[in-house]
């Protein structure tokens, strides 16, 4: 992965849409692995642009699951509720969020582990805008995104003194198997 990821910088704007399309679609782990990998990896600046990117993916997939919730919204949550952390208690919750305060509920979400497929879901469910959708996408997923990466190059920095660059992706790999095994398991 590493090597791919060196010598193709442009492979890195693919898998990052790609992964913000596909976690905001019905992929399980969240674009922020990815981004992490690539701030400890080749620092802040390079990440903020594929930050952008997995955004742009997540826009375009929320309003994928926002039409196929619109026409079929039974079988939208069927298929989120077999993804791991999902269940219908969760969705029923998300529903009534954004019954409550329209698709700004999202904003909420990236910051509570609720995944945002959940609540393009609903917003496709109950016929909110899907523009409204689309510009609350982009502060909603962005700003974890960002705050995700920021710690993530900060580390980089301050441990770049004491590890190698091997041992500081053996620490992102443990530290995203440790909040994955945990969140999976709750």
């Amino acid at each position: 992965m590493t090597t791919a990821l060196r010598s193709r910088p442009e492979t890195n704007d693919g898998v990052a849409f790609g992964w913000g399309f596909a976690e905001a679609v019905l992929f399980f782990v969240i674009p922020d692995v990815f981004l992490t990998f690539c701030a400890v990896r080749f620092g802040l600046r390079r990440s903020f642009r594929l930050a952008l990117l997995a955004t742009a993916g997540a826009v375009v997939g929320g309003l994928l699951v926002y039409g196929w919730a619109g026409v079929h919204p039974a079988s939208a949550y069927a298929a989120m509720e077999l993804l791991p952390g999902i269940d219908a208690t969760m969705v029923e919750t998300v529903r009534t969020d954004v019954a409550t305060h329209g698709t700004a509920a999202l904003l909420a979400g990236p910051w509570q582990g609720t995944p945002y497929k959940v609540f393009a879901a609903a917003s496709g469910d109950l016929g909110l805008s899907p523009v409204g959708l689309a510009l609350l996408t982009i502060p909603g997923r962005l700003a974890r995104f960002l705050v995700s990466i920021a710690v993530a190059a900060y580390l980089r920095w301050f441990l770049t003194r004491w590890i190698s660059q091997d041992a500081m992706i053996s620490l992102w790999a443990a530290f995203w198997i440790l909040v994955y095994t945990a969140y999976w398991l709750a």
